[in-house]
């Protein structure tokens, strides 16, 4: 059966992922200006949710509220699960589940999943939480912590996503600039105007060996299921995510990840942990209380053979869900990227995509494109996987996506 539920920032991929799973959101929870910059209503018609109804909520506003008429809204049209759909939703949602009664992730949980120097702090006494951090909230104090610098270290704003502002550094970077570049990356249509990010940044030791992230799914405090994906990643300052794999489960995961959700109180939700497979063992990058990005869901769905958002949905509205022991088949993304700064001076050779692969590519003739800097420079992707007739790896989607990848004049720009 399938229950009314609302998902507080609209997420897209999940929103579709879950209509075509028969578990859409009745109710979405956005902030205005976010809904009419994206042109959120337009777009869900377009994809074929016709009745589902928008209700303001400002979950970016400071202090956060969460409005009486919005709680009576919801009660009356029978909601009973709340789902944080987007990053910056993560703490609103978590508020108005509490003030409805209902399964959320707790608001102390969302607090540390939103802030990562909280995250630090509550996993720090764990192995695979051992990495040396300094906070730093000034250029005065990022420049003193390079100054006496021997390696190289990450740094990184504690309250953005898709590694915006996260770059690579050593004792020559010009601690002012880079300080100035970390409080600036804001996201187009991801904040509301005046959005305050915190003025706090983390400087990490360099983690060195395999990225991967772990999606696990959470109910009432115990982890139900997990899921690996290997990453690869861009060498140099930014390291961006260029593509992902799903591959088996090993054995360190779930234990971890019950470890994870108990040290910061999570209860009710879906967990995007990031680690680095050192020789140590696994070390947390970061974690995210909502839906993973970059195509993971779609993934998941193609490798385990189960929709983890209707999953999702089923246990933020308190009922049990049957997951699979293991994956069934292998599924992959590549990102296309430019490998330059400059302007794009080819098109997309239409010939080169194939039915057996999904392809998206959002680069045309006369854009100014960046290498990336964050998951924002990017310019599409092409899912490869077994359920879709192709081979499922990552080499695959590689090769597909380099095909496609624009040519690119940097000699161009001003």
């Amino acid at each position: 059966m399938t229950r009314s539920t609302a998902m507080v920032g609209v997420n897209r991929n999940a929103t579709q992922q879950m209509h075509a799973s028969g578990a859409s959101p009745s109710h979405y929870c956005e902030e205005r200006e976010i809904w009419d910059a994206k042109s959120l209503g337009e777009w869900l018609a377009g994809v074929g949710v016709l009745e589902a109804r928008p209700l303001w909520f400002e979950y970016q506003h400071e202090p956060l509220e969460v409005p009486a008429s919005l709680v009576r809204d919801l009660q009356r049209d029978g909601v009973v699960g709340i789902l944080p759909g987007l990053e910056y939703a993560v703490e609103g949602a978590a508020h108005l589940a509490l003030a409805m009664g209902l399964p959320g992730a707790g608001v102390q949980a969302a607090r540390a999943l939103r802030n990562k120097s909280l995250l630090r702090e509550a996993t720090s006494s764990y192995d695979w939480g051992s990495v040396a951090y300094r906070l730093v909230t000034s250029r005065e104090e990022l420049s003193d912590f390079l100054a006496h610098q021997v390696d190289s270290a990450i740094v990184k704003p504690i309250d953005r996503q898709g590694s915006l502002g996260v770059a690579r550094v050593d004792r020559h970077s010009d601690g002012p600039a880079l300080w100035d570049d970390i409080l600036s990356a804001f996201e187009k249509n991801q904040t509301i105007t005046g959005w305050s990010g915190q003025s706090r940044a983390l400087v990490e030791e360099l983690l060195v060996g395999d990225e991967c992230s772990v999606e696990a799914l959470v109910s009432d405090g115990s982890v139900q299921w997990v899921n690996l994906t290997a990453k690869h990643v861009l060498d140099g300052r930014h390291r961006v995510e260029i593509g992902h794999e799903i591959v088996a489960v090993e054995d360190w995961c779930l234990p971890v990840m019950q470890e994870l959700a108990s040290a910061i109180g999570f209860e009710f939700g879906l967990l995007h942990a990031e680690f680095m497979r050192t020789a140590q063992g696994p070390r947390l990058i970061e974690c995210a209380g909502r839906p993973p990005g970059d195509q993971i869901l779609n993934l998941i769905e193609h490798a385990w053979g189960f929709s983890p958002t209707a999953a999702w949905s089923a246990i933020m509205c308190g009922d049990s869900f049957a997951f699979p022991t293991r994956a069934r088949g292998r599924a992959s993304v590549a990102f296309i990227y430019a490998d330059v700064d400059g302007e794009i001076v080819s098109d997309v050779d239409a010939s080169l995509l194939s039915p057996e692969y999904v392809s998206s590519y959002t680069g045309a003739r006369g854009d100014i494109v960046h290498r990336p800097r964050s998951s924002w420079d990017r310019l599409g992707f092409v899912v490869s996987a077994e359920a879709l007739g192709a081979r499922g790896l990552y080499d695959d989607a590689r090769e597909r996506a380099d095909r496609l990848r624009p040519r690119v004049e940097s000699g161009m720009l001003d």
